[in-house]
């Protein structure tokens, strides 16, 4: 059975709510522009039909908390119209606040990647 088969029957059965199907699940290195810091970030896609024009979700092993930020970042929009938007997205929202931590002149810390224990 295809992914968008098992999506399908999820969605036209009558017991299950919300459903969303692993179809993707990324383990890679970010380059950062700095010679000796290159975290590692893995990332889970899932397809699901609960928003129509929307059905790829991305979740990400880890939030960046680097002291440019008050609080860890956690993506508001995880829910884009293909697999590889989702996938850039995923990245380019972790990567953000890490380079720009960086670009302020701080040293980078493993620590600005705080776990998503919902991963």
């Amino acid at each position: 059975m295809s992914v968008d088969d098992v999506v399908w029957v999820l969605k036209e059965n009558k017991e299950v709510v919300e459903s969303y199907v692993l179809i993707r699940e990324i383990k890679l290195q970010l380059d950062l522009e700095h010679e000796r810091f290159h975290p590692e970030l893995k990332i889970k896609i899932y397809k699901s039909t609960m928003i129509p024009d929307t059905p790829f979700h991305f979740e990400v092993s880890h939030h960046v908390h680097t002291p440019e930020q008050a609080t860890p970042y956690y993506p508001t929009r995880i829910s884009y119209g293909s697999e590889r938007e989702a996938i850039q997205q995923a990245i380019a929202t972790t990567t953000r606040f890490l380079k720009a931590a960086l670009h302020a002149g701080h040293e980078p810390e493993e620590a600005w990647l705080v776990r998503n224990d919902r991963f």
